[in-house]
């Protein structure tokens, strides 16, 4: 597979400007006392783009440190390949709806975050670009632990298959996760007394179903059907400690919809995930 080399993008990011008060006019008195603490909270909040062709996750996280205090942190994925992280300082104020962020170099003078009381989250158009290339939109943030998982994060997924090895079937089970921080996960199988995992990176494009699992290097790519329920996945691997290969396109039905179809419990192969790979006897 040909290999992607991707350009870093430099650390300019763009918000949303605060408002500035008009001169002269005189303004309603509001209650300006907060309706929610910010200090010592942080919010975490995900956008799905594209970088040339290629799809492309943000990851960013506030941490609102002391109540005039905070620092922003991004991550982002490329084709499943991770980009080197950005960090920032800022200073801010908050009247209970409206979060201004002021003194940070990358951020611009000033940056407008609204929050939502009903909903409990922090909302606003987050850039990020390297002059050329900008990517973000409307991002929404939630309270650590209590983000909207974006699919597949958090699900598993099962699939079998049946090989011919020496005039024998050999049933092969795999096992699938998405894990919840973004980009990892791990692809396991059992066959007969050999099980066998590996961990990888993920990447998903939701408008056209599709994504791909990275492993050592290599990108696996796969596609979800909603009207089905099916995950497709294109992974082939030597059967540990033999020469056969096991796997192709393989299809993963998702363990909540066997659950919930015949009652399953957890009937998937289970594979700690201790490093790299491994064998187990």
């Amino acid at each position: 597979m040909k290999k992607i080399a991707f350009i870093t993008m430099a650390a300019f990011l763009l918000f949303a400007a605060c408002k500035k008060e008009p001169i002269n006019e005189p303004q309603p008195q509001t209650n300006t006392a907060p309706t929610v603490l910010l200090a010592g909270t942080t919010w975490v909040g995900s956008y799905d783009d594209n970088y040339r062709g290629y799809p492309a996750t943000l990851m960013w996280s506030i941490d609102f440190l002391t109540d005039s205090t905070g620092t922003l942190h991004l991550d982002i994925v490329i084709a499943a390949s991770p980009q080197p992280s950005f960090d920032d300082n800022f200073t801010y104020t908050f009247d209970g709806r409206e979060i201004c962020t002021y003194g940070s170099e990358n951020m611009g003078d000033s940056s407008l975050f609204t929050y939502d009381s009903t909903t409990h989250t922090i909302s606003t158009n987050m850039f990020v670009g390297d002059g050329n290339i900008t990517l973000g939109g409307y991002t929404v943030l939630y309270p650590e632990g209590q983000e909207q998982y974006v699919f597949p994060v958090k699900t598993s997924w099962k699939a079998e298959q049946q090989l011919t090895v020496s005039d024998t079937l050999m049933p092969v089970e795999w096992g699938l996760d998405f894990w919840e921080y973004g980009w990892g996960g791990q692809i396991n199988y059992c066959a007969g007394s050999t099980c066998a995992g590996t961990s990888f990176l993920w990447q998903y494009d939701s408008t056209t179903h599709s994504g791909s699992i990275r492993i050592n290097g290599m990108q696996h790519p796969f596609t979800y059907d909603p009207a089905t329920s099916l995950l497709t996945l294109d992974y082939s691997t030597p059967l540990y400690g033999t020469s056969i290969t096991i796997g192709g396109s393989l299809q993963f039905h998702r363990e909540d919809d066997l659950k919930k179809t015949y009652g399953l419990s957890h009937t998937g192969p289970t594979v700690p995930i201790m490093q790299t790979s491994f064998h187990l006897l």
